[in-house]
């Protein structure tokens, strides 16, 4: 499994030069004991811009530490960098895919509440009305023609082409809300 570990930051530790003995400038990783040199975090975090870095593997090789992307993750499945490269994508595309979901939601409850609804643009009726020649998608008629949403408006639906058809009156209110 993979878990992001938002408590892991990497430090910087200057050089200290004491009585008995002394430490070149390095970065620690959280509390792993693990070092790296001023020479090699540079090449690390520019690496792990496009594909995960393993930084750190437990004794038993039972748990692994990624970074990618500025993110942390542990993996206790030994994926390799490829699998880890995958599995993160998909994990921030998921992520993604999420916020756009919420953003749309509130947007149409904010629309709702406010009781305004986007008209559909001249562009798209014109496309659609060429598309579809002027005639009901349902029965070929021509009379009380609307431009319906294939996908309402409160359930996800857009005002692009791909979302709007030609329906007489009769054929649009039998279809309802329904898809």
């Amino acid at each position: 499994m993979i878990k992001k570990d938002l408590t892991i930051a990497i430090e910087y530790v200057p050089a200290k030069t004491g009585w008995f003995r002394s430490t070149e400038a390095h970065y620690k990783i959280g509390s792993l004991g693990v070092a790296l040199t001023w020479q090699q975090y540079p090449a690390i975090y520019q690496q792990q811009q496009t594909a995960p870095v393993l930084l750190y593997k437990t004794m038993d090789n039972s748990k692994c530490l990624w970074m990618f992307k500025g993110e942390f993750y542990w993996d206790n499945e030994g994926h390799s960098e490829e699998e880890m490269n995958v599995l993160l994508l998909d994990k921030i595309y998921q992520k993604e895919k999420k916020l756009i979901r919420a953003k749309a939601r509130i947007s149409q409850q904010e629309s709702a509440a406010s009781g305004a609804r986007d008209s559909i643009p001249d562009d798209v009726k014109m496309f659609v009305w060429q598309r579809d020649s002027g005639r009901c998608v349902k029965c070929g008629g021509q009379r009380n023609l609307e431009f319906d949403h294939i996908i309402p408006l409160c359930k996800g639906g857009s005002n692009t082409a791909r979302n709007i058809q030609l329906l007489c009156e009769d054929c649009n209110r039998e279809k309802g809300g329904n898809l």
